[in-house]
């Protein structure tokens, strides 16, 4: 067995704490360094430790931990004991508990102080595992003897179930066993040239294929070292590109933009790295992105194609000196690909067709879902639901999806559960949920709603309404309240004449409208935040450009700038000019209200009264 040839995730953590064992395997910001030899002792450790909870082997445990190394780790042991099921962490309650129980999930693991975890466990009737990271440091290499006798995983067993949104109906389950996830971080690996000298920083979240097989188990498989970041913030990717010199990293185009973004509006200009390629994935690179990222690193940007279904990689550009295409994704890597027509059978090059794969990668069917499974296949081969086409040198470019999916910055949503949670609000009669061009996340969800008869329904109660019942990134940017639904002559929803309809293509304009002082403010950060000239008055921050990220970004200077303390969330909950403006002069009175009591308060101390109290507040500094 060579350094790189293995069936499962333990038999690959085995072979190199054999190899090297002292070799760096996880790091993290203000933690020490995992070694092969301590990764492959956790996993290890798993499984009695399972066996102690009263879980069999095969047991489902859904992992709802935070981004870090906690989680990483947690779902790496899991995975090689277990079933992991990683959660979404922006998940929702009640998408959390919908999930745990399609999934047939049979334990939850948090960590040790987490009541949600407790909680969704309790309603459930499911085991709660409390996890302890610094614990299982310290009791993994002497894990409890007690006559446990546990079988590994075997290569055809299900390590991972992931989620993926349908179109049409509830979200739908691939589960991924031992040997495609191993195959496909091999090849992966392989394509990228990675070594044990690498060291890759995963910054996407590890529930979806990206961050889980590119981002962690790719480079893991290579013998290298990977830096579990926490939730990805701009200025902290920076730092940690600094602190740990990675040599690689994989994201979606809406965090690259943000780095290139964070970057040029603070002048940090490129900071001291050993990166040598940044690869992206999730959803398609805007050819002036690749070459902003480009300036910002002076490494080659490698783009690829992949979704759940295939564990991971489809295609990708091949590192230089060999041809990058931009605007391709590239070429197969580990599998075989067509593009075919109706029938399934293969295209010549330039003519578009729906994207078809087959290989040791691609899954054999949803979970608990034949039909859809047989729909999905067509003569042996996967329909992704993607279209694209070859050109004569055999490069992949996508040209849309036949499915309906809203590819929001890599994360996928269904219009199915969008509609059904507006519908779920008082005085909602009908509802669809359309995606729309966005700069910098490729795509953004409106939807349109029709109110029940009396109801005066106002489109910024309504997504107020979502908040907590779906999570943040599927709650519309905007929503349309309109008098009817557009439908065609079979009765079919008009998703694409909604879009028509109501969204013409968004931009700044002048203001139309007179401003307050305060909302004139609001709009000149706006245009800076977004690099634009103008902003109407009725602007729509979510709708013009504008994502979590940079949304983060404006309201940190906004609490700079007036000296208040507004949750990043606010302007997601109210992203227009005049709301935003709203919710500000709130927070201002609030702030100069409390200013006053404090002085109040203050003057009617004597000055015995004050130099005490100053005395004290000394003493306890």
């Amino acid at each position: 067995m060579s350094d790189l040839e293995f069936s499962t995730l333990a038999q690959q953590f085995e072979r190199h704490a054999a190899l090297r064992p002292a070799a760096s395997a996880l790091l993290a910001p203000g933690s020490p360094p995992i070694s092969y030899a301590k990764l492959f002792a956790l996993v290890q450790y798993a499984r009695p430790w399972l066996a102690s909870h009263g879980l069999a082997p095969g047991a489902r445990v859904a992992v709802l931990l935070p981004a870090g190394l906690e989680r990483v780790v947690a779902c790496l042991a899991m995975a090689c004991g277990a079933v992991c099921i990683p959660l979404h962490a922006g998940l929702a309650p009640p998408e959390l508990l919908a999930q745990l129980d399609s999934a047939r999930a049979d334990a939850v693991l948090g960590l040790p102080d987490d009541a949600a975890a407790v909680q969704l466990a309790r309603t459930l009737g499911l085991v709660h595992l409390a996890f302890d990271l610094q614990r299982w440091l310290a009791d993994a290499p002497d894990p409890p003897s007690a006559g446990v006798e546990r079988p590994w995983p075997e290569p055809a067993d299900t390590a991972f179930v992931l989620t993926t949104s349908g179109t049409t109906g509830a979200p739908k389950r691939v589960p991924i066993g031992q040997w495609q996830l191993v195959h496909s971080a091999l090849q992966t690996a392989r394509h990228l040239g990675l070594g044990p000298e690498d060291r890759g920083l995963c910054v996407m979240p590890v529930s979806h294929a990206q961050g889980l097989i590119v981002g962690l188990l790719a480079p893991l498989a290579a013998g290298s070292s990977v830096v579990c970041a926490p939730a990805f913030d701009a200025a902290s990717f920076l730092r940690w590109v600094r602190e740990f010199r990675p040599t690689w990293y994989t994201a979606s185009p809406a965090v690259h933009h943000a780095i290139v973004e964070f970057a040029s509006h603070h002048g940090t200009g490129m900071p001291p790295h050993a990166l040598r390629l940044v690869r992206s994935s999730s959803s398609g690179l805007d050819t002036d992105l690749q070459a902003r990222i480009e300036a910002l690193w002076g490494v080659p940007v490698i783009q690829a194609y992949g979704i759940t279904e295939t564990a991971g990689q489809l295609a990708s550009n091949p590192l230089p000196p060999a041809v990058r295409k931009p605007g391709s994704v590239g070429r197969p890597v580990g599998v075989e690909l067509r593009v075919a027509d109706e029938a399934g059978d293969p295209l010549p090059p330039g003519q578009r067709g729906a994207v078809m794969a087959r290989g040791p990668s691609v899954f054999e069917g949803y979970e608990d879902t034949p039909a859809a499974s047989a729909d999905t296949f067509q003569n042996g081969w996967f329909r992704t639901g993607d279209l694209g086409w070859f050109d004569a040198d055999g490069y992949l470019f996508l040209a849309g999806r036949s499915k309906e999916i809203i590819n929001r910055g890599g994360e996928k949503i269904s219009p199915f559960e969008v509609e059904q949670a507006l519908l779920r609000l008082p005085g909602v009669a009908q509802a669809v949920a359309f995606a729309v061009a966005h700069p910098t996340l490729g795509e953004d969800v409106h939807a349109a709603v029709v109110p029940a008869p009396g109801s005066e329904a106002e489109a910024q109660q309504l997504r107020s309404g979502l908040f907590g019942v779906i999570a943040d990134f599927k709650i519309p940017a905007c929503i349309h309240v309109v008098a009817q639904i557009p439908v065609g002559a079979g009765g079919k929803i008009q998703r694409h004449a909604l879009r028509n309809q109501l969204c013409a293509p968004a931009g700044a304009a002048p203001a139309d409208a007179p401003l307050t002082p305060l909302q004139a403010q609001v709009a000149a950060l706006f245009a800076q935040v977004l690099d634009q000239e103008a902003i109407r008055f009725d602007a729509n921050f979510l709708a013009i450009g504008g994502d979590s990220l940079s949304a983060a970004r404006l309201v940190q200077q906004v609490n700079h700038t007036w000296g208040v303390d507004l949750p990043a969330s606010s302007l997601l909950l109210r992203p227009t000019v005049t709301t935003f403006a709203s919710a500000l002069r709130a927070a201002i009175d609030e702030a100069d209200a409390l200013s006053v009591s404090f002085q109040a308060e203050l003057d009617a101390l004597s000055d015995d009264e004050v130099a005490q109290l100053l005395g004290n507040e000394f003493e306890t500094q």
